[in-house]
């Protein structure tokens, strides 16, 4: 239970690392969003990962699930477009996390 909770943790704390590093005063509109597109799914992933975790029934697990992985190809989505701000590695660090979330999301 807790390798998955903690995957996720990790990768919202390396996403929020990287982000500390963006000038939002110098940055476009649409960059804008998707930063705070990122940040929201970073949270709504936490939380359905969570929920997944403690669901009672395989019923409430699989709902949880297929949000969170909606959710993470949101989140995986939003960091293809920025790639001013995740470089090459960071993308395939990141990618890599949140495929094994999502695998582990069944």
């Amino acid at each position: 239970m807790g390798n998955l909770i903690e995957a996720t943790r990790q990768l919202d704390l390396k996403i929020k690392i990287i982000l500390r590093g963006v000038d939002r005063e110098n940055t476009s509109q649409v960059k804008k969003r998707a930063l705070e597109q990122i940040r929201l799914a970073c949270n709504e992933v936490k939380l359905d990962v969570r929920d997944y975790e403690y669901a009672e029934t395989l019923a409430e697990q699989k709902k949880w699930a297929r949000i969170g992985r909606h959710n993470l190809k949101a989140l995986e989505q939003n960091i293809l477009l920025l790639d001013d701000v995740f470089g090459p590695a960071d993308v395939a660090e990141l990618s890599a996390v949140i495929e094994q979330v999502r695998l582990a999301l069944r």
